[in-house]
């Protein structure tokens, strides 16, 4: 999240924040409390959706790696 300047407006509220990211809310409430103009969540890179994606990983050994 960063700090603007000054407020946005309506259209690019949505261009600039990510509104389905887990923190949004404590963002907001974090910069409403600063007294900022407004924020940005352009580059952040705490960014994590909270439509339940998950992170993936891949099995790096043979399946035979795998056996006890």
């Amino acid at each position: 999240m960063k700090k603007v300047e000054r407020p946005l407006n309506l259209e690019a509220v949505s261009d600039s924040r990510r509104e389905d990211c887990l923190h949004y809310k404590s963002c907001l409430s974090e910069a409403s409390t600063l007294l900022w103009p407004s924020f940005s969540c352009e580059g952040c890179p705490l960014f994590r959706s909270a439509k339940g994606d998950c992170v993936r990983y891949e099995r790096a050994a043979s399946a035979l790696g795998w056996e006890v």
